[in-house]
């Protein structure tokens, strides 16, 4: 999905990685994007508020759909569900790097992936909403 806005105004400003209906603000090294909503997105969302958080791929599944997490997974499902969420989440960092490219390359050197995700940044990082 195309970018929808890009705001490259200099301004000090604090991360932030918040949802507006449609569209996501994302503040980054005093650069501003707005990016269409995308599940890829909603899964960054509670790894990027709890940075060193381990969250198993069927938690961030129903984290950014709204619904409650249900405990009984099989291994066929689990890895299903890993591939899609690898998938999503690698295809976001891209979208983002592409417009936004220092805030592309902190995603990909601190989000990790597998059946457990995890933001663990560099150097600390509040994103706020």
């Amino acid at each position: 999905m195309p970018l929808q806005h890009s705001d490259r105004n200099r301004v000090d400003r604090a991360p932030v990685f918040r949802r507006e209906g449609d569209f996501w603000t994302i503040a980054y090294d005093a650069a501003v994007v707005r990016l269409r909503d995308a599940k890829g997105l909603r899964y960054l969302e509670p790894l990027l508020r709890h940075p060193g958080r381990s969250f198993h791929v069927a938690e961030l599944i129903h984290v950014a759909a709204g619904r409650p997490l249900v405990k009984n997974r099989t291994d066929e499902a689990v890895e299903r569900a890993r591939k899609a969420v690898t998938n999503r989440i690698r295809q976001t960092v891209a979208r983002i790097a592409a417009v936004h490219q220092t805030l592309g390359i902190h995603l990909h050197n601190a989000i990790h992936t597998g059946r457990r995700c995890t933001y663990t940044p560099e150097r600390p990082t509040r994103w706020s909403a």
